[in-house]
């Protein structure tokens, strides 16, 4: 079904730019500009990924257009129309563009160039030419984008992909903090998460270009779920090295699966704090270890409470920010 996807996306795509082009090169034409099939090439290199992006692109290419215009017309004027007074342009522009993050701007602007040169001439009338060829162009580019949306369902979809995989790990692992032996036990399931955290990252960052809005709600989410995940595989740690059961450890199980289970995107979990809070204090109240096992293993069992409390810091500090 992806491949699917791809392959009517690839088409959508290919047959946008072949459209937009030959619209392109149908106006230039008709308002009577020369080198008009310049307005498709301007067009193509114009179309990019995202809304903003193509918008921006077009914007740093404009001031490229500008700045070639004034780098060239100085160049024609002292060392004629030739090949090492476009070669001396091109050593100009080159060094701008690289400075000002122009890069993508100096092909197609280059070729406008060309045009002047190959007229032997730098009069208002043809710089206004190729002015209006870039504007069709790139005016062209920013409108076939126009329809670029946010994918809200997409993100909706990985939000909760992600967020049942964490509450799926930490069911497991209130489970397993009850089991001695803990040999099947392994983090494929961070290789899951780590993809569902690449996929809705990418997804967001597309979201993002294609608004001009200043909305990162997403992001931001993205990145409390990436950090109670590094915290979260800590914690996977801690639970392996345990080889015994404290009694402590049934305590700490059934917390693990009440978070489990009240782990969703509004909960602020300042109750499951509390709660925290009082077990930490209950166990503080429980007599010393008797043997060293005991004390190894509930030593690891309280650097786990503190990394479950780093976990729900991180969301409640998240909740309070928005």
């Amino acid at each position: 079904m992806k491949k699917i996807n791809n392959h009517y996306t690839d088409l959508f795509n290919a047959a946008k730019i072949a459209l937009s082009c030959v619209v392109s090169i149908l106006i230039a034409s008709y308002i009577g500009l020369k080198y008009s099939m310049t307005a498709g090439l301007i067009t193509i290199l114009s179309i990019q990924d995202t809304k903003k992006e193509t918008v921006f692109t077009a914007l740093r290419r404009l001031g490229a257009f500008f700045a070639a215009m004034m780098i060239s017309t100085v160049c024609f004027k002292l060392m004629g129309f030739s090949i090492p007074a476009f070669g001396v342009y091109i050593f100009i522009f080159v060094i701008v563009c690289y400075k000002l993050e122009w890069k993508s701007a100096i092909v197609p602007i280059s070729v406008l160039v060309t045009h002047l040169m190959g007229e032997n001439s730098i009069e208002l009338s043809l710089i206004l030419n190729e002015f209006l060829i870039f504007v069709i162009g790139a005016g062209m580019g920013i409108i076939v984008n126009l329809h670029l949306r946010r994918s809200r369902i997409k993100m909706q979809t990985r939000r909760r992909l992600l967020d049942d995989e964490i509450k799926a790990i930490l069911e497991r692992m209130s489970q397993r903090i009850l089991t001695d032996d803990k040999s099947d036990y392994n983090g494929s399931c961070f290789d899951r998460i780590q993809e569902l955290l690449f996929q809705a990252e990418q997804i967001a960052h597309l979201n993002r270009n294609n608004a001009f809005s200043s909305e990162a709600y997403d992001e931001e989410y993205l990145r409390m779920r990436r950090s109670q995940c590094n915290v979260l595989y800590e914690m996977y740690k801690s639970v392996i090295k345990m080889n015994a059961t404290p009694k402590q450890s049934h305590i700490i199980s059934e917390f693990l699966y009440k978070v489990s289970i009240e782990y969703h995107e509004k909960n602020d979990v300042k109750n499951l704090m509390s709660e925290l809070d009082v077990i930490f204090d209950n166990m503080r109240c429980e007599k010393m270890p008797e043997s060293r096992d005991e004390f190894e293993n509930r030593a690891v069992l309280y650097s786990l409470m503190l990394q479950l409390k780093e976990f729900l810091n991180i969301k409640y500090s998240f909740m309070q920010q928005q």
